[in-house]
């Protein structure tokens, strides 16, 4: 037998290398990712129904029969906002933080490799953070403007929900729950339960990250607050997958909430006029992005990221 023969049968022997095998996608666990987001909403309810009622018993003592339904409803926002609503807000936040808190340690964090704060926060991973916040506070202030002057009827309804949920008239609210326990229980909502229940469905990364953003921000119902919520979505959504955790999706979301309250005071003697507030939109934009590169890049990310 001639060795080019024997050659030929040693090759046909080598067994072919076995194709990876594709993850199987569970179904379940995509319909069952719904299901944080309902229960985040059945808790708001269940917190403030109680309060609303009460408010609107005392509204009732108070009106005369000739008063009008819309002013009626006015009074028991004032009553309820006045009186209630930071007790309201703090009910729903602290059983929000326990049954939340709870489902994702039970059912995402104890049988998986933890991430500690170090693997998470770095050079680069805190000046992407900044980058992040600034460039998504201008960004958004960009898109509420040019939003204020096609879809005006929207952006009154986004005004009348923010001064109906009193988190723009209460500086008690809007520090303790818009700027601190909101953020957290959003994050453990949505980057933590629903973006883990995603992840064990088997769906892409990409696919996680958009239908988490997409909830979150069908979470906030108003047509304004949806887009600019999802888009805040995709950018935490990008750090959790990157990170591996929700620990620098929290801080990010708190430092946002915060930069939105008060940024607009501290610049509101330099941003003067829609074409600044555009041009500042545009900057904005390209800071978010050199916010992903540095993400990106990060050595801690990349090792941590699945």
């Amino acid at each position: 037998m001639s060795e080019n023969n024997i050659i030929q049968e040693q090759k046909t022997e080598i067994p072919a290398a076995a194709e990876p095998a594709k993850k199987k996608i569970r179904v379940g666990f995509i319909f069952l990712a719904f299901v944080p987001m309902a229960v985040l909403m059945m808790i708001q309810t269940a917190a403030q129904f109680p309060f609303l009622m009460i408010a609107a018993a005392e509204t009732a003592q108070k009106a005369a029969a000739s008063v009008d339904p819309l002013d009626l409803y006015s009074e028991m926002l004032k009553i309820f906002n006045e009186k209630y609503a930071f007790i309201a807000y703090l009910i729903y936040a602290v059983i929000g933080l326990i049954v939340f808190s709870i489902w994702l340690y039970k059912g995402f964090v104890k049988k998986s490799p933890k991430v500690k704060l170090g693997e998470v926060f770095g050079v680069k991973s805190v000046i992407a953070l900044v980058c992040a916040v600034i460039g998504l506070y201008f960004f958004i202030n960009a898109f509420m403007t040019i939003a204020d002057k096609v879809i005006p009827q929207a952006m009154e309804e986004y005004a009348e929900l923010i001064e109906a949920s009193g988190l723009a008239s209460d500086a008690l609210i809007t520090i303790v729950y818009g700027i601190i326990l909101g953020p957290i229980l959003e994050e453990l909502c949505f980057r933590g339960v629903t973006y883990g229940l995603l992840e064990k469905a088997g769906v892409k990364p990409g696919v996680a990250i958009a239908v988490s953003a997409v909830l979150f921000g069908a979470m906030h119902l108003i047509i304004v607050q949806v887009l600019y919520a999802a888009f805040l979505g995709l950018i935490l959504g990008y750090m959790r997958y990157k990170y591996h955790s929700i620990k620098i999706t929290v801080l990010t979301h708190i430092l946002f909430n915060l930069m939105g309250t008060y940024g607009g005071l501290l610049l509101q003697d330099y941003i003067v006029g829609d074409a600044i507030t555009l041009i500042c939109g545009g900057v904005g934009m390209i800071v978010v992005v050199i916010a992903l590169i540095l993400i990106n890049s990060d050595k801690k990310a990349l090792r941590t990221a699945k």
